[in-house]
């Protein structure tokens, strides 16, 4: 396996989340299944700890309409601690021409989201 900071991790996920994957042979889309249900599984536990902090940051007396600027100075960098740590997820799952279709399952994809893509989950 191979480490990756876990805001990699979420991003990634957060990217392939809503992409189709209708040209991917049945070896590839198993492949990328499991990916996705590995990351998913960390998305969520980015969403509860990210609660969390947000619960124990909260300044006493922080009233909705109060400046956040307390708040966010003890939230930032204990969520950035957590988003920097590592995690074993294999993400580069794919050949070229795997990795080509599934960019070309999604024409509507910027540029930035297929250098993420290809640098995220294409084998070197």
């Amino acid at each position: 396996m191979s480490k990756m900071k876990k805001e990699i991790a979420i991003n990634l996920y957060g990217l392939i989340r809503d992409i189709k994957n209708s040209n991917l042979s049945r070896e590839a889309l198993v492949k990328y299944i499991m990916l996705r249900v590995k990351l998913k599984s960390l998305f969520e536990e980015f969403e509860k700890v990210r609660t969390e902090i947000a619960e124990q940051t909260k300044p006493d007396g922080w009233k909705e309409g109060d400046s956040m600027k307390e708040w966010d100075e003890a939230f930032r960098p204990v969520m950035q601690k957590w988003l920097s740590e590592e995690v074993d997820i294999q993400t580069k799952i794919f050949n070229q021409d795997e990795c080509a279709d599934l960019i070309s399952s999604n024409p509507d994809l910027s540029g930035s989201a297929i250098d993420l893509i290809v640098s995220g989950l294409l084998k070197e």
